[in-house]
């Protein structure tokens, strides 16, 4: 995987957090991580990533925000999207598409190995 792809995490679960930046790092990836809803948008614009992973549940916001923001960014309008989120209710999972996620894995029920898979045939 060639290393200037940059990947995006806004996950505020300090384990989850470090895990997939451990895994993706370890695949190759460049990883820039956040917990701060706050930060994502000037993270972003700095880093310029090739993918965003985003959580629903967030201390300082939601999901559904960072995702309504990143899209109305000219920058980031097409970068895909994965979220990666325990809320797995239909509706949740319909809202996040319908608003610009590309790809919605319910943590539960993936493996890293998915999730990694995923990551390698969203930013091809």
């Amino acid at each position: 995987m060639p290393a200037n792809k940059k990947i995006m995490i806004i996950e505020d679960e300090p384990f989850t957090l470090k895990m997939y930046s451990h895994l993706l790092t370890e695949e190759g990836f460049e990883v820039v991580a956040t917990p701060n809803t706050k930060e994502t948008a000037r993270l972003a614009m700095a880093n310029k990533p090739s993918l965003f992973i985003v959580d629903m549940m967030l201390q300082d916001g939601d999901g559904f925000d960072v995702i309504r923001e990143l899209r109305k960014t000219a920058e980031f309008k097409n970068t895909p999207i994965l979220v990666l989120s325990n809320l797995g209710q239909e509706m949740d999972i319909q809202e996040a598409k319908k608003i610009g996620a590309d790809k919605y894995l319910v943590k539960s029920n993936v493996r890293f190995e998915e999730v990694i898979k995923t990551v390698k045939e969203m930013i091809k």
